[in-house]
């Protein structure tokens, strides 16, 4: 599909959701986006021709459906406004955090009404998957065997640092709703889940350690979880693991278990992974809800070829530290 953005001057917001929208395809386009602007003085200014190539036409804010109404009539039907105002006048970090869940909802939608075979069911699924599964077993097995000298250290800076234990062990949900025992290195205060209960990291979290943040920043944490994936429990790349019990506290304060949050049953269509789409795109403290979009986006556009451009970009971001950064990590 085409999707036109539009904004008034076409220099940041516009601009910002075509980069969004290309980025989340991640290499597997199969939709184009092109930015405009409805002002005289636009970068690029609004044209017939942009709105007759456009089969969705996402704009920022309700005028600018005026601006089509007024002088493109036919093409009204076609505009979603996404509402980011003009007054929001905020970085283009800022802007691209709060584009971001937006464009991906919208790709979700592009996603579904694409012409075309859709990506969750080409023909050569079956085949895909004994290939996703070799290459599992064969890079775990790797892992494992590569990373042996550094489990003594880990476990020995996280013993210095508070005592406690090295690992931790937790019931997860893999696929088809079946749970497994994960393991990872502690990166919490022990007891974590008992005194606090279980609930996802957030920014500047007191239950991290001083040893977890330097685990966390670089997914030292996740070592132990090669061995899930060597065993089938888990693969690569996929939806992050979740544990049964989870909760989410929304924006008024209540408890929300995560398997009353849409998209949640979804995600245990495939094998839950060591990275994936929300990993990398999505901030840690961002909502279940925009997270599990970006699941449900990988579940319908996964490939070994997706896979392997996560797998590098994980590897990269590794190397950097920046697993815990807000905004972009590579």
């Amino acid at each position: 599909m085409n999707v036109l953005f539009v904004c008034t001057e076409n220099v940041v917001r516009s601009r910002v959701a075509e980069g969004l929208f290309r980025e989340l395809q991640s290499g597997a386009a199969r939709h184009e986006g092109r930015s405009v602007g409805t002002a005289a003085h636009a970068a690029r200014r609004l044209t017939t021709r942009d709105l007759a190539w456009a089969d969705v036409v996402a704009v920022m804010e309700p005028a600018h459906v005026e601006v089509i109404r007024a002088h493109w009539p036919h093409h009204e039907r076609k505009a979603i406004v996404l509402g980011v105002s003009d007054d929001f006048v905020q970085g283009e970090r800022e802007v691209r955090e709060v584009l971001e869940p937006k464009v991906l909802a919208l790709l979700e939608r592009c996603d579904g009404g694409a012409p075309g075979p859709a990506p969750d069911g080409t023909s050569d699924r079956a085949g895909s998957l004994a290939l996703k599964r070799a290459f599992d077993v064969g890079l775990s097995g790797l892992g494992l065997l590569a990373s042996a000298p550094l489990w003594g250290l880990i476990a020995l800076l996280i013993k210095l640092g508070d005592g406690g234990p090295a690992f931790y062990a937790q019931d997860r949900v893999g696929r088809g709703g079946r749970r497994f025992r994960g393991l990872k290195f502690r990166s919490m205060v022990p007891d974590a889940d008992r005194r606090f209960g279980p609930r996802q990291a957030a920014d500047g979290d007191a239950r991290i350690t001083r040893v977890g943040r330097w685990l966390r920043a670089t997914a030292m944490d996740e070592l132990p979880q090669l061995w899930s994936i060597f065993r089938g429990d888990m693969s690569f790349v996929g939806p992050r693991a979740l544990m049964p019990a989870e909760i989410e506290v929304n924006g008024r304060g209540e408890a929300v278990p995560i398997d009353a949050i849409p998209g949640y049953q979804e995600r245990h269509r495939v094998s839950p992974g060591l990275t994936g789409l929300a990993q990398i795109y999505a901030d840690r403290d961002i909502s279940r809800r925009h997270k599990f979009r970006y699941d449900r986006l990988y579940i319908r556009r996964r490939s070994f070829g997706l896979d392997l451009r996560l797998i590098l970009l994980s590897f990269w971001i590794t190397l950097r530290g920046t697993w815990e950064r807000r905004g972009r990590k590579f």
